[in-house]
Order: C-alpha cells, then sequence, then structure tokens
C-alpha cells in the first residue's frame, strides 16, 4: 500500500511539471538565475511561461523610439487555429513611459499554430524619450463564425519592462 501512494505521488508531480518542462522560448538564451532566494522569486515569472501547444505572445524587452517620438515594439506570436474560431486575429501594444500611456498601435495575425514575429510602430499621442518603459501586448481572437458581430476575446496577453533606445531616424 505504501508503493502504490508512492508511485501514485511521483506520476501526479510528473503529470503537474510536464507542461512546465516543455515550455520553451523561441531562440532566447535562459538567463543567469540568482542565487538569493529572495532573488529568485522576483525574477521569476510562472505567467510567462509560454504553453508550446497554445496562443502565446512575447514582447522583446528593448524597443526603439525616434527623436519625435515614434516607438517601435516587436516581440512574437503564435496562435492556433481552431475551427470554431476565425482565423481572423489582433496584436494591440500599449507603452506606457512616466506619464504617458498610450496605445501605439496594432498588427494582423495569422492563426495558423506556428510562431511569428511582429513589429508595431506608432506614437499613439504620445512623446516618449529613450529610457525605461512598460508594454502591454494582448493578443485578441475575433468570435466564432456564427456571429453575426464578431466578439473580440483575448486569447493571450504580456506585459513586460522594456528599455526605449535611440534610434537614427
Amino acid at each position: 500500500m505504501r508503493n502504490r501512494h508512492r508511485i501514485v505521488g511521483a506520476v501526479a508531480v510528473l503529470l503537474i511539471s510536464a507542461p512546465v518542462a516543455h515550455a520553451t522560448s523561441s531562440g532566447a538564451t535562459t538567463p543567469e538565475l540568482p542565487t538569493g532566494q529572495s532573488d529568485l522569486t522576483s525574477r521569476l515569472d510562472r505567467t510567462a511561461v509560454p504553453v508550446p501547444w497554445g496562443d502565446s505572445l512575447t514582447v522583446e524587452r528593448t524597443g526603439y523610439v525616434t527623436r519625435g517620438g515614434t516607438v517601435t515594439v516587436y516581440g512574437s506570436y503564435r496562435c492556433v487555429y481552431q475551427p470554431t474560431d476565425t482565423p481572423r486575429a489582433s496584436i494591440l501594444v500599449t507603452v506606457t513611459q512616466d506619464a504617458e500611456r498610450h496605445g501605439v498601435g496594432g498588427a494582423s495575425a495569422i492563426c495558423d499554430g506556428h510562431r511569428h514575429n511582429w513589429v508595431i510602430t506608432g506614437d499613439g499621442g504620445g512623446s516618449y524619450v529613450p529610457g525605461p518603459a512598460y508594454a502591454e501586448a494582448r493578443l485578441v481572437k475575433y468570435g466564432a463564425r456564427g456571429d453575426f458581430v464578431p466578439m473580440p476575446r483575448t486569447v493571450a496577453d504580456t506585459e513586460n519592462e522594456i528599455t526605449l533606445i535611440s534610434s537614427a531616424s
């Protein structure tokens, strides 16, 4: 009886950790983990682990800003096509810096299950400068085919602290 409990416990641990073990980043290198426990908990973000078989979205930690305040933010996404969904989706990006918080823009997404890169450039009415900022990105699918008016549905989102770097333009 004791061995049966051990086996059930071991199987439960494997099943719980399986999605995390299969999660991979898209070409990014694994960062060095800090040695202190307090540093470790602040740097790990379980919500940022992409699931390889579902919708996912990333934002790179650097972006570009022109002298005029136009921001370029980029990242990658995976949008899985479901027969009950339309293949139409969008990526929407908001950038916050100091008191400025504006929607920078959006881009169309292809729902084919493959990882794609995205680049969004815009000013959103803000005057951004080189330095630290905060980016929020959202992958939005539109309602099922039977709907008269397609309703938006957020399927993946991410938030990152980013650094805006001055670009030549």
